[in-house]
């Protein structure tokens, strides 16, 4: 029995009331209820229109006033995304983006651009570029991606094609660009393409670094009325059930303002919202799909959005572990292995291959990123967890509805006696 069972009929109408009161509802319903020109025009979702749209400010020749300032901001982006290899292998250039020490000329901009026998380039970026004592032909090369995955190995063709035309003095940088969260853009080791020389970024960053910064420029009534209404159509979730191409529900961007909105409405509506979801998801008159979503959405939004079951572990029928939080399930995993003596040269490899967390399970201080411990994925604060053969390891938190499950198989097949309880 749901929680939601018990609500009573006072308190839905309480409720509703303070939703009607809430000024945000106000806001937030007439921010939603207009449409921006790119939803009037059906091209929201078009990935050949957000190809134009960031040409467009991305060229300096443009009425809007920007000139390179876009470009600048993107080179910056891409610094920041970047993984050790590719900061290692342009290390003064980023150097001179970072301190903004260089110079932009005969920029040009192109989207759909075709290559013979490789195919059509969503967006070309070519600009000389001074900086230091050097001056170089750089060029940037943007697979872009709204609602399909990449197909045929395209990034690898283009970059076997643009690395096979390069000169000495030229450099090119590869980006991967899709709507995946930040989140999960940051949870990435490797760009989600075929070819790992690309860097991945995201329209959210594309917001929050370059859309969002140009409206406070000197910029034309008109470019505000522009770039207002892409930033409208980014946010808009995709409700087209007659269109395949993307998931129901797409949010590729959020600007700031609309996101402090949101959270401010879920903050004084959340038991409402749960209570509606619950609602939904068991109305036999709702279709399968729909109420599937809401079930999916109820059990990701309740109990304030955290999985607070426990798990208990054991080994060959007894018990080693207890009504363990879940986010220590690899710990305590890892910890009754060593206890078994089944930790060697095999196992650890196994335990380091393993990332059913989206991180590598076992790892030492120095494989541990910046970025991983920023957020808590590994407690490198403390004593190292695990200690084989001299070497020092960490053991990664970062468990929940989306890949316990996988974990605990793998676990429970490679190691016979494993056995998982969740309460």
């Amino acid at each position: 029995m749901s929680e939601f069972d018990n609500i009573t009929i006072e308190e839905l109408r309480r409720e509703i009331r303070k939703f009607n009161n809430d000024q945000n509802v106000s806001k937030l319903e007439n921010y939603y209820r207009s449409k921006s020109l790119p939803e009037i025009i059906g091209a929201s979702r078009k990935e050949l229109a957000h190809s134009g749209f960031i040409a467009w400010i991305l060229n300096n020749s443009e009425s809007h006033l920007l000139g390179d300032f876009a470009i600048r901001k993107l080179l910056e982006l891409l610094v920041i995304y970047s993984k050790d290899k590719q900061l290692s292998q342009h290390k003064e250039l980023y150097d001179s983006i970072i301190i903004s020490d260089f110079e932009l000329d005969n920029i040009y901009t192109e989207t759909e651009r075709s290559i013979k026998n490789v195919g059509r380039l969503d967006i070309y970026l070519e600009t000389d570029i001074k900086y230091f004592d050097k001056e170089r032909k750089l060029r940037l090369i943007v697979e872009n991606k709204v609602g399909t995955k990449e197909h045929s190995d395209q990034t690898t063709k283009y970059f076997d094609y643009y690395e096979s035309q390069k000169e000495e003095n030229d450099i090119n940088l590869y980006v991967f660009l899709t709507p995946i969260s930040s989140l999960e853009l940051m949870d990435l080791e490797f760009p989600e393409c075929s070819c790992d020389e690309y860097i991945q970024i995201n329209y959210q960053s594309v917001v929050d670094f370059i859309l969002e910064p140009a409206l406070n420029r000197n910029i034309t009534d008109k470019t505000q009325f522009i770039i207002k209404e892409y930033l409208q159509s980014l946010s808009q979730p995709t409700l087209d059930e007659d269109e395949e191409t993307y998931k129901q529900g797409l949010i590729m961007a959020l600007g700031s303002d609309e996101r402090n909105l949101l959270t401010k409405f879920w903050e004084k509506n959340q038991k409402l919202i749960l209570a509606t979801l619950y609602a939904i998801s068991s109305d036999p008159e709702q279709e399968k799909d729909t109420r599937d979503n809401a079930n999916q959405a109820l059990n990701n939004l309740s109990t304030s959005n955290k999985d607070r079951s426990l798990c208990s572990i054991k080994f060959n029928g007894n018990l080693e572990v207890e009504k363990i939080r879940k986010s220590d399930i690899g710990y305590s995993t890892v910890k009754i292995l060593e206890r078994q003596g089944l930790i060697n040269e095999e196992s650890i490899e196994f335990l380091k291959s393993d990332r059913t967390a989206n991180h590598n399970l076992l790892k030492t201080l120095n494989e541990v990123t910046a970025t991983e411990e920023k957020y808590g994925r590994y407690r490198v604060s403390k004593e190292p967890e695990l200690i084989y053969n001299g070497e020092e390891y960490y053991i990664v938190r970062n468990w929940g509805v989306g890949n316990i499950g996988q974990f605990i198989e793998k676990m429970s097949k490679e190691f016979k006696g494993l056995e998982y309880e969740i309460h």
